[in-house]
């Protein structure tokens, strides 16, 4: 029987009381209704990333629930608070008929789903064409011991992830070709900061800004990832996940950043940048790269083109390390839609029903651009929204089908042609180098409860050894007091479990 941590002791009687659990739900008698009946009543619990949410009567609302038979009653949640909300909805066991979580393995959702809260849609998928359609990555990187708790929110593989964007007209401002090396990347910093790359007269650029999480290396985390050939804390080598917070590349990357920011190439307060004073130093022509997923390439470009008409912010396409080029790839999915075990079988079909419209070309297309002509026109291929359709808030429904672009993240409203062309280029050459996470998924229990204090201690570690506060030396004394942590290796051993018990 499986040992329940402490989140689950305090949700389980929760849950027990209101019939969440598998072995205690009371499944509503009543039959959903036929077409010939009316519309099947989905509600439904999703993120608002927009300040406000679109109307009931929204046209695009109407039109998906028209072109799929429903009445769809939206919960709206706003992104500064879903985390919140969806724990206290997880832990009251009223639970919406689909409810969308921001990841599959939260420790609450993975806990919900092993007790057979959730419905497993594993053996239903096969009836659903567009659903079975998507990407493998997709349903692989959201199952949990094999099997599919949820529909999952799609996500292009190739353009998203945390990898450097820089001021094209700067390297041709002062004559250098796009890096290719960690030297190359190295020589354009500091180049971008001594050679007055802005052309105002002033030394008052640098090469490059980001911030840092409490618990991991935020925007920096590109360089690890360089030196590394993995993507994130974990690298599969000889059938094994290894820790590379022991590797010698992560070593030379904090060499690397100390060096970097001794010489005032990279942003000095950089703890304690947020996102917003990040993207504002690019836009006010403080310094000339960050890294980020492709799509504000042109956000932050266009922005720029008001007072710099030549501003150009270009998306590398991979970088060189020790071991090989690198580029990150996607795990395919941005969290799942979940279904309660209180809904009815029948019912559940008719939500999967629902869900392979939006897993259509059609359905996709009105949930992210809305309706033609309307919020959107076309031409060579690409789409471009419009004034009304800020207006009608079509961005919120983009959350509730998936986008079935692979050029998705090379996407931004109001996107040149000639820009998205050069975007998609780069999405076609990064693919043979992309490289995936390879641990997603694999969750240690030990890790659940004491994973991020460790996570914290290790990068206010890093972050001392590249402001120059403890010596490289330091690290090394510190990352040989981990190799003896008892706790720290068991995390190691149950990650390699879990890795071991997916792959068979």
């Amino acid at each position: 029987m499986m040992k329940l941590n402490t989140l689950t002791k305090a949700v389980l009687p929760v849950l027990l009381t209101t019939g969440v659990l598998a072995g205690c739900a009371q499944p509503a008698k009543e039959a959903v209704s036929s077409k010939d009946a009316g519309p099947t009543n989905i509600n439904i619990m999703m993120e608002l990333t927009l300040t406000e949410p679109p109307a009931d009567d929204n046209s695009v609302k109407q039109e998906i629930e028209k072109k799929t038979n429903t009445k769809l009653n939206i919960s709206w949640v706003s992104s500064n608070n879903f985390v919140e909300k969806q724990s206290v909805t997880l832990a009251s066991g009223d639970i919406p008929e689909m409810m969308m979580v921001n990841d599959a393995y939260d420790p609450q959702v993975l806990s919900l789903a092993r007790q057979g809260a959730f419905w497993d849609i594993t053996p239903f998928v096969k009836d659903y064409p567009n659903l079975k359609a998507l990407q493998a990555d997709t349903w692989t990187n959201t199952s949990i011991d094999g099997k599919s708790y949820g529909v999952p929110r799609l996500r292009a593989l190739i353009g998203g992830g945390n990898f450097p964007l820089i001021r094209k007209d700067w390297l041709d401002q002062i004559g250098l070709k796009q890096p290719v090396t960690m030297d190359d990347m190295y020589q354009v910093f500091k180049a971008f900061t001594e050679q007055d790359p802005d052309g105002n007269g002033k030394k008052d650029t640098i090469g490059f800004t980001g911030y840092v999480a409490a618990d991991g290396p935020g925007q920096y985390a590109w360089v690890e990832n360089v030196f590394n050939n993995t993507q994130g804390k974990w690298k599969l080598k000889d059938g094994q996940l290894t820790d590379v917070t022991f590797d010698q590349g992560t070593r030379d990357a904090l060499v690397w950043l100390n060096k970097a920011f001794t010489e005032g190439i990279i942003a000095p307060d950089f703890p304690t940048l947020k996102n917003s004073q990040v993207r504002e130093m690019i836009t006010t022509n403080k310094a000339g790269s960050f890294s980020d997923a492709m799509n504000p390439s042109w956000l932050l470009t266009g922005q720029l083109r008001k007072t710099t008409p030549q501003a150009n912010l270009l998306p590398l396409t991979y970088l060189e390390g020790p071991q090989d080029k690198y580029v990150p790839k996607d795990s395919g999915a941005y969290g799942m839609y979940v279904i309660p075990k209180s809904v009815p079988e029948a019912k559940v079909k008719s939500i999967l029903e629902f869900m392979n419209y939006g897993a259509s070309e059609e359905g996709s297309v009105l949930a992210n651009y809305g309706l033609k002509e309307i919020h959107y026109t076309e031409k060579d291929g690409l789409k471009t929204t419009n004034e009304q359709a800020i207006k009608d808030k079509v961005a919120a429904y983009g959350g509730l089908f998936a986008n079935l672009d692979k050029y998705q993240r090379g996407y931004q409203s109001g996107i040149p042609a000639d820009f998205m062309d050069r975007n998609r280029k780069i999405i076609d050459e990064r693919t043979p180098h992309a490289v995936p996470n390879p641990a997603i998924g694999f969750i240690s229990e030990t890790g659940i409860k004491v994973g991020k204090e460790f996570d914290k201690k290790i990068q206010d570690m890093k972050t001392k050894v590249i402001m120059g506060r403890e010596s490289i030396q330091a690290w090394d004394d510190f990352i040989a007091a981990l190799k003896t942590n008892a706790d720290y290796q068991k995390i190691i051993q149950e990650t390699n479990e879990a890795y071991k018990k997916k792959a068979k």
